[in-house]
């Protein structure tokens, strides 16, 4: 998992870019308490808002948006200690490991520096989320 992070990393990147757009992923858990024989429902909902860089194609923002929703879903389940959620995100991370080399080989080089320096925040905001 780490290694698939790892590699996710070195595809997109983070920067004080002040042309970029926010990805926002709400993820809500629910939760069952039976006390006193009485079942309550409690849900909890969790927003995580990530700064998305502004990419001069827009394959690579749109790419950058859905992997940066991604990444958000997996550290939120990750938190939530959702398994099922976290089983059906990993097995997703070849398809992104896919989908972000195949645009990477189309950025041109300025996109790419932006595209790898994403990639390293994104990938430990993974690694922090996937340690919890």
């Amino acid at each position: 998992m780490i290694l698939s992070a790892a590699i996710a990393a070195l595809f997109l990147a983070s920067c004080n870019n002040a042309d970029s757009k926010k990805v926002e992923t709400k993820d809500t858990t629910m939760s069952v308490d039976t006390e006193d024989g009485v079942a309550q429902t409690t849900s909890t909902e969790t927003t995580t808002t990530t700064e998305v860089p502004k990419f001069s194609s827009p394959e690579a923002q749109q790419l950058a948006e859905d992997y940066t929703k991604y990444v958000n879903e997996y550290v939120s389940a990750a938190k939530s200690g959702d398994a099922t959620k976290l089983q059906e995100l990993a097995g997703q991370q070849q398809e992104w490991a896919t989908k972000t080399a195949a645009a990477a080989s189309k950025l041109t080089p300025e996109d790419a520096k932006l595209w790898s320096e994403y990639a390293q925040k994104l990938a430990a905001e993974l690694t922090a989320g996937a340690a919890q």
